[in-house]
């Protein structure tokens, strides 16, 4: 034992003392990691918040009527939801080095914003522990209760607190203008955190998942484009009060369904995100379905709007969202059963082998063994007794015989050395000379495939061969391989009697049956069972040609 431990550099002592300890090695996270992380992490958020402290100022600077939303607590709230907790403390230092990187260039209220904004990193802080132990293993804003939670704590507890403290910070409060700034403030606040947080947090998790980008491709995205012009011509228009005015804000519904039916959650929270920011700047300037008072109540009309429409949106989207899902899984849990499948094809390859190896060098040998004895006996009995001796040893050859074929059938060891179609040819021949069943196969002398497919195609035709066999009551069954436009082909016809529509319908399928449905799909093709023009049943398998 310690001339092991010294060769696997364990401590002696520890090799005496028999301990199951073993030595920890020091795992470090690879650079290219940590670089990674700085560049789609860290260093997005630290810019998304300096350019979010310095919108608000670019808005106030004279002749410039310009909405903007609030960036830098929606922004760290929604990194804060997709990032592990172990990586919180450099998100909210990214956060904070970008607000203070602002007030090099916004200097005249540089501090009471920097106060008021390291209080809401705070408040997003909590509210971010808050959302992420509610939701225990579901992705963020996935279930109905955590988006409840989310319009709760982080569209209306959250702004509300963060849009006092701006107040009382930066305006003193307590007078009649710091309660309508209040009021502005959290509306802002509010439509920022509803439509930032769940468009950022859907738009990193398509990022990360592909299959869930099933419609981003550039022809939706040219439509979405089109849609979103026609929407702004519309609103731009200077339509007279009346009736049109509550059709001009439903006309972003259905674009807003759209988005959802063919992006999913992330392409709606994007369309909502634009078309409420749309909404807000027409506002603004007198324009669209909004603009019926003064520029400040037509914004609050349009905030409120917006927040209505989200808050739908969330819902109808996490519908989706959960269907989505639960079709991935499935998915899923398919591709793993294809997998498992396989695996148990090839063992099961593996163990025809085995058997067919031990009868064909034991079991046939021995056999051939005792033959010889036999024949040394016969020369020793009485003639009287020879008679038997020879039938005895006869009946040790058919045996033999049967052996062997059986053997050929488990490991077919002629597909390996001559290809699928002298196979196929070999195996009709052999199936002729027993039984009623006359095959004809017709083979166009197809390409080599690789040794795993020419045993999936050959193994589909024995066990429809032996269906039609058992069960058909036919006479004769055509075998055909060829390829056609690109796509292998195999199909089995036979006259026998058929299966109804009816019973194909409602028996479950046997395990042959599954058996060449399974080799089939890993071929990477289909296969249907149809009637036949012979009267019997047709088994086809088409597969594309690589």
């Amino acid at each position: 034992m310690v001339a092991h431990a010294k060769r696997t550099g364990v401590p002696t002592h520890l090799a005496h003392s028999g301990s199951t300890a073993r030595p920890t090695p020091h795992v470090s996270t690879p650079p290219s990691s940590d670089v990674r992380t700085l560049v789609t992490r860290l260093i997005p958020l630290l810019l998304g918040c300096l350019v979010g402290q310095l919108l608000p100022a670019v808005a106030q600077m004279p002749g410039l009527r310009l909405h903007v939303l609030w960036l830098p607590g929606p922004l760290l709230l929604a990194w804060l939801l997709f990032t592990p907790r172990a990586a919180w403390r450099g998100c909210v230092l990214s956060a904070a080095g970008g607000t203070l990187l602002a007030v090099v260039f916004v200097p005249f209220v540089a501090m009471p914003r920097l106060l008021a904004t390291f209080v809401e990193f705070a408040l997003v802080l909590i509210v971010a522990w808050l959302l992420q132990r509610g939701r225990a293993r579901r992705a963020p804003l996935e279930g109905y209760r955590d988006i409840a939670l989310f319009l709760l704590m982080g569209v209306v507890l959250l702004p509300l607190c963060s849009a006092w403290c701006q107040t009382l910070l930066i305006t003193g409060g307590g007078d009649t203008a710091g309660a309508g700034t209040l009021l502005t403030l959290i509306l802002c606040n509010s439509v920022s955190y509803l439509l930032l947080v769940p468009m950022l947090v859907n738009v990193e998790r398509i990022v990360h998942t592909p299959e869930r980008r099933v419609g981003w491709h550039w022809r939706t995205l040219t439509m979405a484009l089109v849609l979103m012009g026609a929407l702004a011509a519309v609103w731009s228009m200077d339509w007279s009060e009346g009736v049109i005015t509550p059709l001009l804000a439903l006309a972003p519904i259905p674009l807003l369904v759209w988005a959802l039916i063919v992006f999913g959650v992330a392409g709606a929270s994007v369309a909502m995100l634009v078309v409420a920011v749309l909404g807000m700047q027409l506002s603004l300037e007198g324009l669209g379905p909004f603009a019926l008072w003064n520029a400040e109540r037509s914004l609050v009309t349009a905030q409120v709007w917006s927040l209505g429409s989200g808050a739908a949106l969330l819902f109808l989207g996490a519908l989706s969202e959960q269907k989505l899902s639960n079709h991935l899984q499935l998915q899923q849990a398919y591709r793993r059963l294809g997998e498992v499948t396989g695996r148990m094809l090839v063992v099961q390859e593996e163990e025809r082998t085995r058997i067919a190896r031990d009868l064909h060098d034991d079991v046939n040998q021995s056999l051939a063994a005792i033959s010889i004895r036999l024949s040394a006996l016969r020369n020793q009995v009485p003639p009287s007794e020879r008679p038997s001796v020879v039938e005895l040893q006869e009946q040790l050859l058919s045996v033999s015989n049967d052996i062997r074929s059986i053997s050929h059938e488990l490991h077919p060891s002629i597909l390996r050395f001559t290809g699928l179609a002298s196979a196929l040819d070999a195996f009709c021949i052999k199936r002729n000379t027993r039984g009623a069943l006359r095959l004809r196969c017709h083979i166009d002398d197809p390409p080599r495939l690789p040794d795993d497919q020419e045993l999936s195609l050959f193994r589909i035709v024995q066990e429809a061969i032996n269906n039609v066999d058992r069960h058909a009551r036919a006479s004769v069954a055509d075998v055909l391989v060829t390829v056609r436009a690109g796509e292998w082909l195999l199909r089995i016809d036979d006259d026998g009697v058929g299966m109804p529509t009816a019973c194909r319908s409602q028996l479950p399928p046997g395990l042959g049956m599954i058996s060449m449905e399974e080799r089939a799909h890993l071929l990477g093709g289909t296969l249907q069972v149809t009637r036949s023009p012979l009267g019997g049943t047709r088994v086809e398998v088409r597969f594309p040609l690589r």
